[in-house]
Parts: structure tokens; C-alpha cells; sequence
């Protein structure tokens, strides 16, 4: 038994070198093994990194208080001007016409006009007028007064001048004589001054409304006139843009102040006329029915009406240039109507025959229509 014992512990002593050379060579052996597991486990730790991370979130308050910054380019976008375009560029006239005309429209456009001026200047006159109103109706009171007591004193004194009547039993003579009762008689003479003082003052008045004042404001003329009344004067009208002249008298007659108003509201129908397109021919008519009104000579009231004619017959040529374009007997009969008032108007004989001319055409077609109207009601004959 100590023989076997001894034995298996010397074998198992010489088994361990042999073993520990079996292991190395296994290691040896086997060196790409080890490599694999860790090339296969680095993605998945990188996919875990990457994993997105959940937006943080934000209120609304946050987001209405939250500033930005203005973006500016760092250039600005330019367009160089191209120099060969401008280079014999010329500017349109302002207006086509006489030197005068387009100098007179060019100041009326450029006109300005300060509200606040003509507020005050407003108030003013209104104030004026007030005081001259008030003035007058002191002075009209004053002067009846002066008058009804000197009618008073004159009455007293000739009641006073008259000789004191004595009972007589004398017979009286053969002519009746009768005495004068002095009341009575001082209401006469009363009466008598009260209508000359009414003759005075109508005269008066009459001669105050026939007196014209100029007052020149800022950018306007005024034309002022008398009042019925020994006194006082009342703002007839404004005309802005016209000048004042160079010399103002004191007092102007209507003769001298209505040619202003006249000249002012043709020149207002003659700035309609010039402007571009279509003319507005109910402003320039009334303009110039306006203008009518101030005419003070024949040839004034000729040249208006003048103008309202060729005006008229300017329209009603128009409305029977198209009624006659239309092909039917309707609107030829109007065409023909529209010539039938031109032909009324004070025209000229060369604007007469022109009418006529008119009108022969206008038949005309009305023939050319009715003949084609009439073949077609007709039966076609049959062909043989």
C-alpha cells in the first residue's frame, strides 16, 4: 500500500509540466478568438451614444418674450444707374399753349392756401361787419331822433309864433274863415319831415348798395359791397388766385368790380378745356352761366353765350354721331332728332350747312335700310 501510494504521487509530480506545456500551446494557437467578441460589441456602445435626446420643452410666454436679432445682409443690393439713358433725357413741357397760359395754370396749381389764415381773416371781417352793422343802426337811431326832436322844437315854435284867437261879436264877413288847428297842423310838418327823412335814407341806401370795396387777403380778393342802408358793407365774394391791382381805390362802381367776377369764372371754364381727355363740359357751362350774371356789356353776354352754343352743339353732334352708327330706324330717327336741335341754336351759316350735311347722310341711311328691310319681307321669285 506504501508502495502504490508512493507511485501515484510521483506520476501526478511529473503529469504537471506536461500539462502547463498543453495549455500554452492551446493559447498560442487560438490568438484570433480572442479579437472577434470585441470588434463585435464596440457598434453597439456607439449606436447607445448617439441615441437623439428629447426636445426641451418651452412655453408660450417664453416664446413672446424671446428677442431676435434683425438680419441684415452684409451687402445691399444696388442698381447701377445706366448713364447712357440719361444722357439727352429732356423733360416734357409743363403745358402745351402760350407762354402766358401756362404761366397763369402753372401759378394756379402751385397756389397754396392757408386755412388758419382764412379762419382769421374769416372772423375778422364777420367782426368788421358786426361792428359796421351795430354803427350803422346807432347812427340811423341817432338821426331819427335828431330829426323827431327837431320837429318838435319846430312845431312848439310855430304854436308859439301863432297869434292868440279873441272872441269877437263883431259879424263875421261875408267870406268863411276858418282857423287852422295848430296839433293838426304840427302834424303836417311831422309827417312832411318823416317822409323826406325816409326819401333821404331809400336815397341813401340805394346810393351805398351801388359802392364796391376791394380787400386783397392772402391769396384771395375780396369784393365787397354796399348794403341797402346809408351804411355798412357785406362780402359779395372771394376769388382765389386773382391779384389785386396795383393801385386800389377807395371806392369802385359795379361797372369796375363785376368784369373782375366776369373774368374769373372764365377763366375757371377756360382751365376745364385744358385739361387732358374728355372735357367736363356741365363744369365749363356752369362756370359760364355763372360769368353770365357779372356781364355788364353786350359783347360780354355775345362771347358767353357764344360759347354756351358751341358747347350745346358740340354735344348734341357727338349724341348723333353715335345714334347714326347704330343700324336701326330707331336710332336713326334719334340721330336725326339730335340734328334737328343743333340746327336751333345761334350758329354760324358754315355750322349750319354742316349739319345739313348731316342730316342728308342720316336719310340716307334710313333709305339704304328700309329698302333692305322691305327686300327681305318680299317672296323670292322661283327660278324657271
Amino acid at each position: 500500500m506504501g508502495k502504490n501510494s508512493l507511485l501515484k504521487s510521483t506520476s501526478k509530480g511529473k503529469k504537471k509540466p506536461a500539462a502547463k506545456k498543453k495549455a500554452a500551446a492551446k493559447a498560442k494557437a487560438r490568438p484570433k478568438a480572442k479579437a472577434l467578441p470585441k470588434a463585435k460589441k464596440a457598434p453597439a456602445a456607439k449606436t447607445q451614444k448617439a441615441a437623439p435626446k428629447t426636445p426641451k420643452k418651452v412655453s408660450v410666454k417664453d416664446l413672446m418674450m424671446k428677442k431676435f436679432d434683425v438680419w441684415k445682409p452684409e451687402t445691399l443690393f444696388t442698381v447701377s444707374p445706366d448713364k447712357t439713358d440719361s444722357k439727352d433725357f429732356a423733360a416734357p413741357p409743363f403745358f402745351s399753349g402760350s407762354e402766358e397760359d401756362t404761366r397763369r395754370i402753372k401759378e394756379l396749381l402751385l397756389k397754396n392756401f392757408d386755412l388758419a389764415e382764412i379762419k382769421a381773416a374769416g372772423e375778422k371781417a364777420a367782426a368788421e361787419k358786426a361792428a359796421a352793422e351795430k354803427a350803422a343802426a346807432e347812427k340811423v337811431a341817432a338821426e331819427k331822433a335828431a330829426a323827431e326832436k327837431a320837429a318838435a322844437e319846430k312845431a312848439a315854435a310855430e304854436k308859439a309864433a301863432e297869434p292868440e284867437v279873441s272872441v269877437s261879436y263883431e259879424p263875421p264877413d261875408s267870406g268863411d274863415t276858418t282857423t287852422e288847428d295848430p296839433m293838426e297842423k304840427a302834424m303836417k310838418y311831422l309827417a312832411a319831415a318823416f317822409a323826406v327823412l325816409m326819401a333821404l335814407v331809400i336815397g341813401t341806401s340805394m346810393i351805398n348798395k351801388n359802392k364796391f370795396y376791394l380787400h386783397a387777403t392772402d391769396g384771395a380778393l375780396e369784393i365787397w359791397q354796399g348794403r341797402f342802408a346809408p351804411m355798412g358793407e357785406a362780402c359779395l365774394i372771394s376769388l382765389p388766385g386773382v391779384q389785386a391791382p396795383e393801385t386800389i381805390k377807395d371806392i369802385y362802381s359795379e361797372s369796375e368790380a363785376f368784369p373782375l367776377i366776369f373774368n374769373f369764372y372764365v377763366d375757371k371754364a377756360d382751365t376745364l378745356l385744358a385739361v387732358p381727355g374728355l372735357p367736363d363740359f356741365e363744369g365749363i357751362k356752369r362756370y359760364l352761366n355763372k360769368a353770365l350774371a357779372y356781364a355788364t356789356t353786350p359783347a360780354a353776354n355775345e362771347a358767353v353765350f357764344g360759347r354756351l352754343n358751341n358747347i350745346e352743339l358740340m354735344i348734341l353732334l357727338y349724341k348723333a354721331d353715335v345714334s347714326a352708327s347704330k343700324p336701326t330706324l330707331s336710332d336713326l330717327n334719334q340721330a336725326k332728332g339730335y340734328l334737328s336741335q343743333a340746327e336751333r341754336l345761334d350758329i354760324d351759316d358754315l355750322k349750319i350747312d354742316l349739319i345739313h350735311q348731316k342730316m342728308k347722310a342720316v336719310d340716307q341711311q334710313m333709305a339704304a335700310l328700309k329698302a333692305k328691310q322691305a327686300a327681305k319681307k318680299s317672296p323670292a321669285t322661283p327660278s324657271k
